[in-house]
């Protein structure tokens, strides 16, 4: 194989990988890309293989090259970059092993994706990397799983459809099933195991935040969060605060934009949307429990070995099965505020406001891996639309001007505006 390949897809057997490959069989054929599948089990990547040849009747997929990757093997590594344009990264979690990969795509001159929300591994592949990127000539562009996609092209979208000057955005995640009948977990304990050591390694990541630079200006009115449950607009339910890297990667992007661009950054706060007011008491109680016993070495292995009940249900140590997958569903809603068009200054409070929402089915695997995918090939075939430096980015400073917003939704993840009001 004296070619690069134009897109490879690295941790073909895990479940992501799985539903990876058969949304970058579908898609790369369309675009006439050559792809390859990497991973360390030769036998179980043949299997996937196999079964994807069952699904879709293509004979050709007997010829995919399957090229041996693992991170514990840091040469493996090297040598499976260099064979590849574009290295999709369906592996996780990445904080503790997945650094060699990115390291490995900088020296080989490989454009890199992942689907990490594991903040720390996203700080500091950008503290460690960002110059060494740009040196390359490669873009690695970590978080672009559906949840960080959704948030950071939703709220591209929501700004560039806003009729006048956006001041701040409201977001609200509603993630639910067409069926709370069928038993097991939702998803397997991957973010689970994640969630635990982000909470052991708090003070990595403050460390890691001191190092990068904060620039946003102070605006006005500004947008604090609401600690307190309350009933959206646009939202059945109650929405509760939700943390995590997804409000990091926005905000991210607006810096970017400010900076390089001189855009009005937007300000952002992030909610989750439980069903009922009693939800919210579960929610309290196991959020206490977690937080409790993730401190003690003792607590962890309950933790771990029981995810089911201390998630309540969310995670497991088995995988979902395929029905719950495709059973589940998300619903994203941004409520965004702002200025009309006439305005100049804003003495004002905001007066008119819109609400888009992002949607889509199976959101841990299929509407992800649709992600994940989508984003690989836009990398390797948009060149002219890309930042003009390179460097370590987020999905919106990459594909903020690409097609990758209107292929999702061509493939089930949709954006929309829904509605317009006066305030």
């Amino acid at each position: 194989m004296a070619e690069r390949l134009d897109v490879l897809l690295f941790g073909v057997t895990g479940l992501v990988g799985r539903y990876g490959v058969i949304h970058l069989c579908k898609l790369a054929s369309q675009k006439r890309l050559t792809w390859g599948v990497a991973g360390r089990d030769e036998e179980r990547i043949k299997d996937v293989l196999q079964k994807l040849k069952e699904k879709t009747g293509d004979k050709t997929i007997a010829d995919i090259p399957i090229i041996f990757g693992d991170m514990y093997n840091e040469e493996s590594i090297y040598e499976m970059t260099s064979k590849t344009k574009v290295l999709i990264n369906a592996c996780g979690p990445l904080r503790s092993i997945g650094e060699i990969v990115v390291k490995a795509c900088i020296s080989t001159k490989t454009h890199y994706v992942d689907v990490s929300a594991e903040e720390n591994f996203i700080d500091k592949i950008l503290v460690k990397y960002h110059e060494k990127a740009r040196e390359a000539g490669v873009y690695i562009v970590n978080a672009c799983g559906v949840d960080c996609i959704a948030y950071d092209l939703g709220i591209l979208y929501l700004q560039k459809k806003f009729p006048g000057t956006l001041n701040s955005v409201e977001t609200f995640l509603r993630m639910d099933t067409d069926d709370s009948t069928l038993p097991g977990p939702s998803y397997n304990n991957s973010t689970w195991k994640s969630t635990i050591d982000l909470m052991l390694n708090k003070s990595e990541l403050k460390d890691l935040k001191k190092k990068l630079p904060d620039n946003l200006p102070k605006l006005r009115p500004e947008l604090s969060a609401k600690a307190l449950p309350f009933k959206p607009r646009a939202e059945d339910g109650w929405a509760v605060v939700l943390t995590g890297s997804d409000r990091t990667v926005m905000l991210r992007t607006q810096q970017y934009l400010y900076e390089e661009k001189k855009i009005r950054p937007v300000q952002i706060q992030t909610y989750y949307i439980l069903k009922q007011l009693w939800h919210i008491l579960v929610f309290i109680f196991f959020g206490i429990m977690f937080s409790i016993l993730v401190q003690f070495e003792a607590g962890r292995k309950l933790l771990m070995k029981y995810p089911y009940f201390f998630s309540c249900g969310m995670f497991g140590v088995n995988e979902p099965s395929e029905i719950m997958c495709e059973k589940a569903w998300f619903r994203l809603t941004m409520i965004g505020k702002g200025w009309g068009v006439s305005e100049t200054k804003f003495a004002e409070e905001p007066h008119h406001g819109m609400v888009v929402q992002v949607k889509g089915k199976n959101p841990g695997y299929g509407a992800t891996s649709l992600c994940l995918v989508l984003a690989g090939i836009v990398l390797a075939t948009e060149t002219a639309h890309l930042p003009r430096r390179y460097g370590v980015y987020t999905p919106g400073i990459v594909f903020g001007n690409t097609s990758l917003r209107k292929q999702l939704g061509e493939n089930g993840v949709t954006f929309e505006v829904i509605d317009e009001f006066k305030l």
